[in-house]
């Protein structure tokens, strides 16, 4: 094994850098390396991105950001230093620590690169090394990206990017304008690489031929690869949709390969033990198993966007026609809260609106007049038909109030 402290894996959003890091991980654990992988959204990680404080410009928050967050790689660094792991961490060179907020804030290129090379002099007693994946075609890389998350994902990705200072100051808008933001911060990425004077390797993996990076990657390392089990059909009897904590989960097979549907569609799963799966590039597992007759879905381990040991059950659905569905439709308003709130029909299905286009869910039927939220929490709604008018309470887990919608007329 090479050595350092400390393996960085950079690149744009969906270039690969979380299964890359996933698997490195996985191998060096086969190999007898103890490891720590930090998931760039993992709960309380010491390098997070400094929020911006109440009434806070971006130009003020960038630079408080310059002068402030090099602390937490000074903390960090010398908290690590001496103990006996190996860390891995994805995007907090780049994406996570340029890109927020500095590139997207519009500040000097310059300044920028001296931010970055700073970071990576704090981190020098840790002989940090660089693995970067780039794309020569951002906006097809980009493209196929936002196929392959959705289109919820999408809208909320392109809506936060095309608000930016850096659109803004160049009035670049839509999706053309995110496309050039990110083809500009490639570009960027690209001359700093070039820069660092740290062992280091590039990758343009827009051809996806992921066994030959991944076996350079490991060259590159100097770990020996050591085989995974990918796929066992152990896991046929689970097949199907569960539901649970407003979270709906399919589980299904895909050319030899196990994946799950959840926040973004088709992502891998890896067999770890009997019943027992690991979602590829993401620090999640579930198990699977059968209680009372019916099959269940359990979290093990969640260090992100679930909480652990959450139980989803067996789906079945709750039939009901478009034209059913079709009358609970409408804007809602709630007077004693003072708030306003919108469920209309797209593609067939029922649809729960508040505040923004980003603020969204889907209704999951669960009875005649009772829907579910597809939001991550306990949830219920309930209608009810008074005089010939609709309206709805909410009640979610944690938070009981006796706040009626009225349907507006």
């Amino acid at each position: 094994m090479i050595n350092t402290k400390l393996i960085l894996v950079d690149g744009i959003t969906g270039s690969g850098k979380s299964t890359t890091a996933h698997y490195i991980a996985r191998q060096m654990k086969k190999n007898g390396i103890k490891v720590k992988w930090l998931h760039e959204e993992e709960r309380n990680h010491p390098l997070a991105e400094m929020q911006k404080n109440k009434g806070e410009s971006d130009e003020d928050h960038t630079k408080r950001v310059l002068i402030e967050y090099p602390k937490k790689w000074i903390d960090f660094t010398n908290k690590i230093k001496n103990d006996e792991y190996i860390y891995i961490v994805e995007s907090y060179l780049f994406q996570d620590m340029i890109m927020f907020p500095h590139f997207m804030n519009d500040l000097e290129r310059q300044k920028i690169k001296d931010f970055s090379h700073s970071i990576l002099k704090i981190t020098s007693c840790l002989n940090p090394v660089l693995i970067h994946f780039y794309q020569k075609d951002v906006e097809k890389s980009l493209k196929l990206n936002w196929k392959r998350r959705g289109n919820d994902w999408t809208k909320g990705f392109i809506s936060f990017f095309k608000n930016t200072l850096y659109c803004k100051n160049r009035n670049i808008k839509g999706k053309k304008g995110v496309i050039k933001l990110w083809d500009d911060f490639t570009s960027l990425t690209l001359e700093l690489f070039k820069e660092f004077n740290y062992r280091k390797i590039q990758i343009e993996n827009s051809e996806h031929k992921w066994e030959e990076y991944r076996n350079n990657i490991l060259t590159f390392l100097k770990l020996k690869r050591v085989d995974e089990k990918l796929y066992t059909d152990s896991f046929k009897y689970f097949y199907g949709e569960y539901f649970g904590f407003g979270e709906l989960f399919n589980l299904h097979e895909k050319d030899n390969r196990l994946y799950i549907d959840t926040f973004w569609p088709n992502l891998k799963l890896i067999p770890v033990a009997k019943n027992e799966l690991e979602m590829e590039g993401f620090p999640i597992s579930f198990k699977f198993y059968k209680y009372r007759g019916k099959k269940k879905l359990k979290i093990l381990k969640a260090d992100c966007y679930y909480k652990k040991n959450g139980i989803a059950d067996e789906y079945i659905p709750y039939n009901i026609s478009e034209k059913e569905l079709s009358k609970f439709c409408g804007k809602y308003y709630c007077e004693s809260e003072k708030l306003d709130r919108k469920i209309f029909m797209e593609n067939g299905k029922l649809y729960y609106y508040w505040c923004d286009k980003n603020s969204q869910c889907q209704l999951i039927p669960a009875g005649k007049n009772k829907f579910i939220k597809l939001a991550g929490l306990e949830n219920l709604i309930t209608f009810e038909n008074i005089k010939g008018s609709w309206q709805f309470s909410v009640w979610d887990k944690g938070y009981k109030s006796d706040a009626v919608f009225e349907k507006k007329k």
